[in-house]
């Protein structure tokens, strides 16, 4: 499965043996979206988005749409803050969606939302575990933007 890569930001430094290579935020994003699905073989599909339902970055499954994916996790994310915040006074942490064909987590990260699409009956505590360390990372990647 290829990662695709939909939002430009051009961060690149020229490579040369004397220069130190800095990635973009894209491949930043991407590299940590990769790592992700390896390490939980349960994890089918992965993506960062914008809370505004834009996708910067993704790993989906080729059968997926991935404007729509997006467009449903900025809907569960404000439904689910607004939740939080109304019902219990408290912050939103993540969301497991259970279906009948598999799961789809979304965890915030800073600004944008990390979300991972599994098989059925995932390893939820070894994806929970892998999701909160991954999103720290993509938050802190985007935390120079505020």
């Amino acid at each position: 499965m290829g990662l695709r890569n939909i939002l430009r930001f051009s961060n690149f430094i020229e490579k040369s043996k004397n220069r130190v290579v800095k990635l973009s935020k894209i491949e930043e994003v991407s590299k940590i979206l990769n790592d992700l699905e390896t390490k939980v073989s349960d994890v089918i599909g992965t993506a960062v988005i914008r809370t505004n339902g834009l996708v910067i970055a993704s790993a989906l499954p080729g059968e997926s749409n991935e404007r729509l994916i997006a467009a449903m996790s900025a809907a569960l994310l404000g439904t689910s803050k607004r939740t939080a915040e109304a019902l219990f006074n408290g912050e939103f942490k993540s969301l497991n969606l259970g279906l009948d064909r598999g799961n789809m987590f979304l965890i915030g990260a800073g600004r944008v939302i990390l979300v991972c699409i599994t098989k059925k009956e995932p390893n939820i505590g070894l994806i929970t575990l892998e999701m909160e360390d991954s999103s720290k990372k993509v938050a802190e990647i985007f935390q120079s933007e505020e």
